[in-house]
């Protein structure tokens, strides 16, 4: 029987509960007997890990809220550290939440904590503010990255980096029998999604444009249907603007949609990702105010900002940022993929391609993580 360990993970969010749930899944195959301490949600805690506070205390976005909450969370901080020390896990894996979660790392080794301590989904210290890279590097002793290119970037500064693959890969794997345009009657009608953001101030600016734009793309094809996959709390925000549009807010509907669409006009983000594993050609728009698009444009140090052009390294999808997210720009380059074939197959080869570089012959991503970790441990 494999000797037993104790191992302390810490999420500050849904999307790193679900990484610590699907990670300790895997770790239990390995160590059967190990115990399992932290900070996580309702994913970890289905494997008899009860954490040291609710989770959604760290759960916090934008600067006025996090300067609001400071106190509490420096106090936070300094509980997971105590914790950490009092336990003397084998190994501490901190998933994403970086201003929290490389907090605790720092305050770690300057306490000598001898454990190895794991950074799981890498801050974009590649894209902006790239003097992070050092302190990583000397607080952690190893990084489980979700995407392909952060290898180099990382190994180059010192910081050991192992490549285990993005969390929604086994999402858009999943087979179904069932299909979209069964489900909601579409037949064989053009279809293209509209994916406008998540926060309230990218879905206000980034609608404006695409509503005129689709009004120029229903004049050429006006047969197309339009699909605008939203939480349903955003939905007041979007369907005002869209007479017939399809919204959807199941996530297993989406993924569906996402491999039987023709085109997509997404907001930069995680879910560019998602259209590429799914094979879907796309236009990539985004909009800041003025002032934030300013002081992001000076310190950016990447060519791109969807994740296909970031990992392909060439710009394949049309990104459509600031001033050139304008209707006329948005519909000619949707009616482009939609109209001429060699746009739409060459795009769908260099989809093919990322596909193939993010799922790195395939391996569940947990699993990865999971033997990545054993090694680290050592046995």
């Amino acid at each position: 029987m494999k000797k037993e360990k104790a191992i302390y993970l810490v999420a500050g969010e849904p999307s790193g509960d679900f990484i610590g749930g699907e990670v300790i899944s895997e770790l239990l195959k390995l160590y059967p007997n190990m115990s399992i301490h932290g900070v996580g949600g309702h994913f970890m805690e289905k494997f008899n890990f009860k954490s040291l506070f609710p989770m959604n205390e760290l759960s916090i976005m934008g600067i006025i809220p996090v300067l609001l909450k400071i106190v509490p969370l420096y106090r936070r901080i300094n509980q997971v550290v105590e914790d950490i020390l009092f336990k003397n896990p084998d190994i501490v894996i901190l998933i994403d939440s970086p201003d929290f979660n490389h907090r605790v790392a720092k305050k770690l080794r300057k306490k000598l904590f001898k454990s190895p301590i794991i950074c799981y989904v890498a801050p974009t210290v590649w894209a902006w503010r790239q003097k992070r890279v050092k302190s990583m590097a000397r607080d952690f002793n190893h990084l489980l990255s979700i995407l392909p290119f952060e290898g180099k970037f990382f190994n180059d500064n010192g910081l050991n980096t192992t490549y285990v693959g993005h969390p929604v890969i086994p999402k858009i794997n999943i087979n179904s029998e069932e299909t979209f345009r069964s489900k909601y009657k579409v037949n064989d009608d053009p279809v293209l999604i509209f994916l406008p953001g998540s926060r309230d101030s990218e879905i206000k600016r980034n609608i404006k444009p695409f509503k005129i734009a689709f009004i120029e793309i229903q004049k050429q094809i006006p047969n197309i249907k339009l699909v605008i996959p939203v939480n349903k709390k955003k939905k007041p925000l979007i369907d005002k603007y869209f007479d017939n549009a399809i919204f959807i807010s199941d996530e297993s509907d989406k993924f569906l949609l996402f491999k039987e669409a023709d085109v997509a006009c997404a907001t930069s983000g995680t879910v560019t990702l998602e259209l590429g594993l799914a094979l879907t050609p796309m236009v990539v728009i985004y909009k800041l105010d003025f002032v934030t698009w300013s002081i992001v444009s000076r310190l950016a140090k990447v060519k791109f900002v969807s994740l296909v052009n970031l990992v392909l390294n060439k710009p394949s999808v049309e990104e459509l940022l600031q001033s050139r997210c304008s209707p006329k720009n948005i519909s000619k380059s949707v009616l482009e993929i939609l109209k001429k074939d060699k746009i739409y197959f060459n795009q769908k080869k260099d989809l093919q391609k990322f596909k193939g570089l993010i799922e790195n012959n395939y391996m569940s991503p947990s699993k990865k993580a999971a033997e990545t970790i054993y090694n680290i441990l050592g046995n």
